[in-house]
């Protein structure tokens, strides 16, 4: 009966280690995902920016007209 708990424990410790691996593993990518999302919303904010101004300078005062519609 001991070397049969003895042994559940040993599996149960295993898989417990191998649960805490992925999480971890989980957690660097989930942190290296966050990063792009990140760089991603910046670029959209720089080129929504870029195309305000190009419109402006394309349209003048009726650009305004075109900002008001989106």
């Amino acid at each position: 009966m001991d070397t049969s708990l003895a042994h559940e424990n040993a599996r149960l410790r295993a898989l417990l280690q191998t649960q805490q691996d992925t999480i971890r593993q989980m957690a660097e990518y989930n942190r290296l995902l966050s990063q792009r999302v990140a760089a991603y919303a910046s670029e959209i904010n720089r080129l929504k920016a870029l195309v305000a101004k190009l419109q402006r300078m394309q349209f003048g005062k009726s650009s305004e007209k075109l900002r008001a519609k989106t």
